[in-house]
């Protein structure tokens, strides 16, 4: 893949918004198998930091910054958002194409509150599955898709079509 063809995508951070390209390490790979790692089974196989390029940086005053690469530390990504409306899949997701095993699943609205953010979105689960199964599966980060990020330190928001959420940082995640 040439960097041409990198992905941009945003990171949410507590202190900062970056948008960037980012490097996918399969052809047909998914932001959420860069975000969680390739389990095998060997969790310190996984990189802890996530490269962007051609980065851009908005900072909570409001400035902003530019950096031609940037390394950001995986377990602060508080939400990593694709940038184009055609990708409610994910990255490396394309139409009627089902690399991955597909697996129907069912939707349902959660309110999720983090530390400066406020989101909406469907959350994807099996159908006995409840949301309390999916925050507990071992992944770091859980897809929500059609969502809304509000910033509680200025009321910006975002209309994202696929949201990668950190479990980690996640306060409290109501239905």
């Amino acid at each position: 893949m040439v960097q041409a063809d990198w992905p941009h995508i945003m990171l949410f951070v507590q202190t900062e918004v970056l948008s960037g390209s980012i490097f996918i390490s399969t052809p047909e790979g998914r932001l959420l198998d860069e975000l969680n790692g390739h389990f095998d089974g060997e969790p310190e196989n996984r990189d802890k930091f996530l490269e962007l390029t051609d980065v851009t940086i908005w900072h909570a005053d409001g400035t902003e910054e530019k950096a031609s690469v940037g390394y950001i530390n995986k377990a602060n990504i508080q939400m990593a958002a694709t940038t184009t409306d055609n990708l409610s899949r994910g990255i490396g997701a394309k139409p009627d194409h089902k690399l991955y095993p597909f697996i129907e699943k069912k939707t349902v609205r959660v309110k999720i509150e983090m530390s400066g953010y406020g989101i909406t979105g469907s959350m994807h689960r099996l159908s006995h599955q409840k949301v309390e199964h999916v925050l507990k599966e071992r992944t770091e980060f859980m897809p929500l898709t059609h969502a809304e990020v509000c910033s509680l330190a200025n009321g910006k928001r975002w209309y994202i079509a696929f949201l990668a959420v950190n479990k980690e940082q996640i306060l409290s995640l109501h239905e």
